[in-house]
């Protein structure tokens, strides 16, 4: 009775902590935060970008994984911020928090993924098939 459990449970926080792959949230209509994460071991790399108006991409830097909890740095593309993302993981979503430090002298930016203006809590899903949007941005203010 105990080993059944036991591979339950394992199965279970596998599958909550398997992340690799796209991940989308809209944050605006048109827009959508893109999440392409890879993972080897504890290690996360990838790339997080933006489409509609303003299309924009940088690579994952400082990425890990643990447990539930993932977290990664990137960089704007002005190179004017250092944006953290911090997500607990469930078997639905990622729920992403984001930390913005603007450079000495830097700009905050707009209200991209990469601006300091943006949205602090998001919430990520997997794109379904179709190509509809994921999950909505979060209610999370400055």
């Amino acid at each position: 009775m105990l080993i059944p459990l036991m591979l339950a449970l394992a199965l279970q926080a596998g599958a909550q902590t398997n992340i690799a792959g796209k991940w989308q949230a809209t944050t605006t209509p048109g827009t959508t935060w893109v999440f392409d994460l890879q993972v080897e071991g504890n290690k996360v790399s990838g790339t997080v970008s933006q489409t509609g108006d303003k299309t924009e991409s940088a690579p994952i830097y400082f990425g890990s994984i643990e447990g539930n909890t993932v977290s990664f740095k990137v960089t704007s593309p002005d190179g004017d911020r250092i944006i953290t993302f911090v997500g607990k993981i469930t078997p639905v979503d990622i729920g992403f928090e984001r930390l913005v430090e603007v450079r000495p002298g830097g700009s905050r930016g707009d209200t991209s993924v990469f601006g300091g203006n943006a949205l602090l809590n998001i919430s990520a899903r997997r794109p379904t098939e179709g190509g509809a949007r994921g999950a909505r941005g979060g209610r999370g203010q400055q």
